[in-house]
């Protein structure tokens, strides 16, 4: 590989290191942790539906929507006990 090649490559990969992730810098919230905090999952559900073009991808609205699922599911389990 040249080394025109090469500082190229490096630095596509520095460009593309931020892509999708709007919250760089902040810490990942865990679906546990939005399980178990329920107004700051609403709050991000909330961000994510306002904008999903830019953050429906990144790591904390995955998360946050596995919660919202995981929460339905143990709502309908103890609505049938």
């Amino acid at each position: 590989m040249t080394m025109k090649a090469s500082i190229l490559a490096i630095a596509v990969a520095a460009a593309l290191t931020g892509c999708n992730d709007t919250d760089s810098g902040q810490q990942r919230k865990t679906v546990s942790w939005f399980f178990n905090h329920r107004d700051e999952l609403q709050a991000t559900l909330k961000a994510c539906r306002d904008n999903p073009g830019e953050r429906g991808n990144t790591t904390d609205c995955i998360n946050a929507n596995e919660a919202r699922k995981k929460i339905t599911v143990q709502e309908m389990k103890d609505a049938l006990k």
